[in-house]
């Protein structure tokens, strides 16, 4: 098992009241698809499948907010990655700590690309989450923040996201299957199916959403407060999202 260890570059961000630092990219060598799984003490988790890239590439930046003014540059948070191979192959791992924030003014960006994506957990304690372009399994959890799934690959695995105070965005090709379990407290669950089947089972209300797509058993689990939950099946997931920019990737 390799472990890499990030290099600190610090950087002012202007004349705003955050301090960024920016941790050095670091470049992995892989073989085949990976899987992907990240603990984060909080901030924003993106993994995105990317064909232009050999192997994985992870990079990861602190921001830490002032209190009126810009804080004094110093690293809080400590962020490791390595390869542990699973018994489904690769597995690329980060883990993000910060043991020294008591006003909780520290988060996290970490962004992971990898050229081929199959399965993907992220433990956040807070903030957004976005998986670009990945299939497989995934388990998706945070708070105070949105997490938004989007790929054209199928979609027919088990899925789990939980979430509280913000939405869940669930965006996959006509062709994926699952058993939808989703519950909203405070806000809405809606599927729309663009092509193919589905059947809203009894117990379905404005809030809770109990359905099965193109005759699929994968069990697809969302749960949220105080936030709404879209899942939406169409032949065009990405170009077809409003206001969704596809410049990260290109199919």
């Amino acid at each position: 098992m390799a472990r890499i260890c990030f290099i600190v570059l610090f950087l002012l961000a202007g004349c705003r009241a955050t301090q960024v630092v920016n941790l050095n990219e670091v470049s992995l060598v892989t073989t085949g698809p990976v899987a992907v799984n990240i603990q984060s003490f909080g901030g924003t988790v993106t993994v995105i499948a990317d064909p232009d890239i050999a192997g994985a590439v992870v990079s990861a930046n602190q921001y830490e907010d002032g209190l009126g003014t810009v804080p004094v540059p110093r690293l809080y948070m400590v962020c490791s990655t390595f390869i542990e191979n699973g018994p489904l192959g690769e597995v690329v791992h980060v883990v993000a700590t910060c043991d020294d924030d008591p006003l909780h003014l520290v988060s996290a960006n970490i962004v992971v690309r990898a050229k081929d994506i199959h399965g993907v957990t992220i433990l956040n304690r807070s903030g957004d989450i976005v998986v670009q372009g990945s299939s497989g399994p995934m388990r998706l959890e945070t708070s105070d923040g949105d997490v938004r799934i989007v790929t054209p690959l199928v979609m027919n695995e088990q899925v789990l996201v939980e979430n509280r105070r913000g939405n869940i965005i669930y965006r996959v090709r006509s062709e994926s299957s699952g058993m939808i379990n989703a519950t909203a407290i405070g806000g809405e669950a809606t599927l729309d199916l663009r092509q193919g089947n589905a059947v809203i089972l009894p117990g379905s209300t404005g809030d809770h959403l109990s359905a099965q797509f193109n005759d699929g058993v994968n069990p697809i689990t969302m749960r949220t407060v105080e936030g709404d939950i879209r899942i939406y099946v169409n032949p065009d997931p990405i170009g077809s999202e409003p206001l969704f920019s596809t410049d990260w990737i290109s199919w």
